[in-house]
């Protein structure tokens, strides 16, 4: 399959909620994509061709471009648009080594964290930067929440596989918090004032991944004071 099929025939499929691309020979995504006005999962990974994508669906919830290695930075960096994953619950993986500026704290280790009191945050956007060390395993970074050092959710996602010979190649994982699925309704907890501490850590299933750096960003909102919310030891 190749760019034959954004034909005339490929604005019909408009009312579609899922397009998987994987695998094809395309090298570009038309702008008519923005025209998918209920599409909120698109999968164009391993198309070794692809350099363009030319627009964002408006509903686009999930992404996967894995192994996408002739795709352009210019490309990559429509996806870490700030606006976009703070309208929405994102899940998106993406080629890329860089954190936006609009991330409130950035790391490098096993975790990153923040305080909060009173409400949980209605909104917080998490980031990975995800390399591989060992090609021949399949890989699963399982991102994990934990608050006051209890384990509170954790969601489970499958990576990638590499070829022997391929040289490494840095991706962007970037996700809402709330698509992490949580023991029971952090909106819903108690009202109390003293600080909590949130850390947002991952586990592989095989020691080959390696996070080279986290961003964490906390929304926003009217429901929320950001004085109750703390990126440095509160105490």
């Amino acid at each position: 399959m190749n760019d034959d099929i954004f034909s005339a025939g490929f604005t019909q499929l408009t009312t579609i909620t899922s397009l998987n691309l994987s695998y094809t020979d395309i090298t570009f995504l038309p702008e008519c994509i923005e025209e998918f006005q209920h599409l909120d999962d698109l999968d164009v990974s391993y198309c070794k061709y692809l350099q363009e994508i030319r627009g964002i669906p408006p509903k686009l919830r999930t992404f996967r471009a894995i192994e996408c290695r002739s795709l352009t930075s210019s490309s990559s960096s429509m996806f870490l648009n700030q606006q976009l994953h703070e309208a929405r619950e994102t899940d998106f993986i993406f080629p890329g080594g860089s954190i936006p500026r609009w991330f409130d704290k950035q790391g490098r280790g096993p975790s990153i964290s923040f305080w909060f009191r009173n409400k949980f945050p209605a909104k917080v956007v998490c980031l990975f930067i995800l390399a591989l060390q060992q090609p021949e395993y399949a890989e699963t970074v399982s991102p994990r929440v934990l608050i006051n050092g209890q384990y509170r959710g954790f969601y489970i996602y499958s990576y990638l596989k590499r070829e022997e010979g391929i040289v490494e190649l840095d991706h962007v994982y970037l996700f809402d918090l709330r698509v992490t699925p949580f023991q029971d309704d952090l909106m819903e907890m108690p009202l109390e004032e003293e600080w909590k501490h949130v850390e947002v850590t991952y586990q592989g299933m095989c020691d080959t991944s390696l996070i080279k750096g986290m961003g964490i960003h906390v929304v926003k909102t009217e429901r929320m004071s950001m004085e109750d919310i703390r990126y440095d030891y509160p105490f």
